[in-house]
């Protein structure tokens, strides 16, 4: 159960408030004994032509305080970070399941990746991804989500549209593989994705069932994304990444679309079929 905090501003600025400063920022969920987020971390911005800035560990962030805050401190205009507990379905080797190749978020195509769950059908929506297979470089379910969303954003053009196709896709050959799978009642635990472009952030929130208890927030659960419109910037994440008022949650099966048009923000949610 990963950790995830998306930022999209108005203009370029550094977001280590929520990043890492604080008892409830984002590094701070990473030092949760009880809970512990070491399989790997990451911060990515995209500059003005959409080429992707990575800082990625497979370390601990508890144990790089110093490259992680570095990496936050970079001005951007969209930032995408993530602290990875990785779930292992495949019950791989740890030498295999954690490492840079595995290590969100993830980027290509001009846009950055993140997603908090596990699919448990990635080999077989990996079958389906046609030429952006080969895209795909390590073991991670999350790395085949993203290109999945890109084979549906070249086909339909529209973010909000590809994440609902991929959740569609991931549904529909489900229908045809469960019998692989007994015990299992879902493909998945958990499709909360975050995707980003140079202006623009778009997440989908579907976390269904009971959930724990998150790790700093009193009140809030996993899987409930949580969001905040501020001055200049709206906000992602996994949980309140501070104890400011303002945050509210996105409802299960909801897409939020953000974009910069004008230098000003627009935000819109939607609901899709459960």
């Amino acid at each position: 159960m990963c950790r995830v905090t998306a930022i999209l501003s108005a203009a370029k600025a550094a977001h280590t408030d929520l990043l890492c400063e604080g008892p409830r920022s984002l590094l701070a969920q990473g030092e949760v004994a009880a809970r512990p987020q070491d399989d790997g971390w990451g911060i990515a911005r995209l500059d003005a032509r959409g080429k992707a800035l990575l800082a990625k560990s497979p370390r601990p962030a508890r144990l790089e305080k110093p490259a992680f805050r570095k990496a936050a401190a970079a001005p951007a205009r969209v930032v995408l970070a993530h602290l990875r507990d990785a779930s292992n379905p495949a019950k791989l080797p740890k030498a295999r399941l954690v490492g840079p190749r595995n290590t969100q978020p993830f980027a290509g195509e001009g846009l950055l990746f993140g997603h908090n769950g596990t699919l448990f059908i990635k080999d077989e929506i990996r079958s389906l991804l046609g030429k952006y297979a080969a895209r795909v470089k390590g073991v991670n379910d999350s790395e085949v989500l993203f290109w999945q969303v890109v084979k549906m954003l070249d086909a339909y053009g529209d973010p909000a549209l590809a994440l609902e196709m991929a959740l569609d896709e991931i549904r529909t050959v489900w229908v045809s593989c469960r019998g692989k799978y007994p015990g299992l009642k879902a493909p998945y635990r958990g499709l909360n994705l975050y995707l980003a472009g140079p202006d623009s952030l778009t997440v989908l929130c579907h976390w269904p069932g009971k959930n724990k208890p998150a790790l700093l927030a009193p009140g809030w659960k996993f899987g409930q994304v949580a969001w905040r419109m501020e001055k200049g910037r709206v906000v992602f994440s996994s949980e309140p990444s501070d104890a400011r008022p303002g945050w509210r949650r996105m409802n299960d099966s909801e897409i939020a679309v953000a974009s910069v048009k004008g230098g000003r923000l627009q935000l819109s949610f939607r609901r899709i079929p459960a």
